[in-house]
């Protein structure tokens, strides 16, 4: 017997392996549909076959790279941020009591702060997007009306004048130019319409870095209009949590599995001067 609750498409995945039942095997592809993820599963397919893990190359700099891997316990920090996170971390600069109550957490990736503003992606059940300054709490609802869009994948700064990319998910993947000016934010645009749904996301020397969130599929790295790097082989089929830029060229990448899976954690560097990745392995 199934449970009650609505199973995500990996737990259907396991439960059929675990049962070959084919009730569940029909409930499964009813999923797919109904989710949106047909594409998703085709491209998934499509890069097992065409596009194998990466190799780790030695680094050029083993100084660097031990730096780096002193820090494991830094980047082993939650990828949400619940309501009273949020209040500890910015809440002394911001109005956060007047976010909405329905609004109760975000991903580190999807929290970006800049000239006096906070704005913020909903995680969870919602999709808003929301600018808090120090004395308003603007909330913007774009997204509720979009088929498919579940809530806020990740957020990142984009040039000098005020814009930002979002990304979406879990049906709808979209990456999207915002505008924010005073204390309200505002869609521009959609720049990537499918299969962008970035889990994390990152500026590195002028160049923007962005990772996928394909559970127990291929995941890479891309580049914004550029090629796509994909993770090494530990890493190869955990989606991305977070991203970390260390000496303007180091992207370390904390990649997880859902834990239904294993719930199993990687750790990847990836040396964005080189173009390879120079450091790959699980997280105690």
């Amino acid at each position: 017997m199934l449970p009650t609750h609505q199973l995500s498409i990996t737990e259907l995945v396991h439960h059929f392996q675990a049962t070959k039942s084919l009730p569940v095997l029909a409930l499964l592809a009813s999923s797919i549909v109904t989710q949106r993820r047909t594409v998703e599963l085709l491209y998934g397919g499509h890069c097992s076959l065409f596009h194998r893990p990466s190799p780790v190359h030695p680094p050029d700099d083993t100084e660097a790279i031990d730096h780096i891997l002193g820090r494991r316990a830094e980047f082993a920090q939650h990828a949400v941020l619940y309501r009273e996170q949020l209040v500890r971390d910015y809440g002394d600069r911001v109005a956060l009591g007047a976010l909405p109550a329905s609004f109760v957490a975000v991903r580190r990736e999807s929290a970006w702060e800049e000239n006096g503003r906070l704005i913020l992606g909903e995680y969870g059940e919602g999709a808003r997007v929301a600018c808090i300054t120090d004395g308003a709490c603007v909330v913007n609802d774009h997204y509720e009306r979009i088929p498919g869009v579940r809530h806020i994948h990740s957020i990142q700064r984009y040039g000098g004048t005020g814009e930002f990319l979002v990304a979406t998910g879990d049906g709808h993947k979209s990456l999207d130019l915002w505008t924010c000016g005073g204390n309200e934010v505002r869609f521009v645009r959609t720049m990537t319409k499918r299969l962008a749904g970035f889990t994390a996301a990152a500026e590195v020397g002028g160049e923007y870095y962005f990772g996928s969130d394909f559970s127990g599929r291929p995941n890479f790295i891309t580049v914004l209009g550029g090629p796509r790097y994909f993770f090494p082989k530990k890493a190869y089929l955990m989606h991305v949590a977070a991203f970390h830029v260390l000496f303007d060229r180091y992207l370390v990448s904390v990649n997880k599995e859902l834990n239904v899976s294993g719930g199993r954690r990687a750790l990847s560097v990836f040396d964005t001067r080189t173009r390879r990745f120079v450091h790959c392995d699980y997280m105690a």
